[in-house]
């Protein structure tokens, strides 16, 4: 006899190597095709994002009274961390005496405020800023990237001062 004919033809099979290889190409062929289907731009999956204006009130607790000065109408603000522009001031700033809250002997608190000591005088400025961004699901975007929401505070920056705001409102522009 043959010796070809005792010994069996052995069916090659693919192992876990060959079934990983093979996986790994239709990704990639399946993430080219996503891909060209989105476009570098984020194609018809994503909608085109408008930039509108919007105002953001603000409350701005126990500063100078000097610096109460640079936040004049037009002032120009910038986020401290990320140097992103952030709005310029609407009409002018409410500016009263910073509130305080003390603890009388009793341990209740009782409301009081700062006294008038010159230029040392602590002040509490509310007022309004226009900003331009968006309204998502998850909220208010500043220019798109940034979220802003009522009761966050945020540290802003100009050429003469810097603050920590506290967001009080969000509202369209008209």
């Amino acid at each position: 006899m043959n010796e070809n004919s005792n010994v069996k033809k052995q069916k090659k099979k693919l192992n876990a190597i060959d079934w990983f290889l093979i996986l790994a190409v239709l990704l990639c062929l399946a993430g080219a095709a996503f891909r060209l289907m989105v476009g570098s731009d984020g194609g018809a999956l994503s909608t085109a994002v408008t930039m509108e204006d919007y105002v953001v009130s603000f409350k701005i607790s126990n500063i100078r009274n000097s610096s109460s000065e640079y936040l004049g109408e037009g002032a120009e603000f910038y986020i401290d961390e990320t140097d992103q522009y952030f709005g310029s001031i609407l009409g002018n700033v409410s500016v009263t005496p910073a509130r305080f809250l003390l603890e009388d002997a009793s341990g209740n608190f009782v409301e009081a405020y700062a006294p008038e000591n010159g230029d040392a005088t602590r002040v509490d400025v509310t007022g309004t800023m226009l900003v331009s961004g968006y309204m998502a699901d998850g909220g208010f975007l500043l220019g798109g990237t940034s979220t802003l929401a009522i009761n966050k505070n945020v540290i802003l920056r100009s050429s003469h001062l810097s603050v920590t705001i506290t967001i009080t409102d969000i509202v369209k522009a008209s």
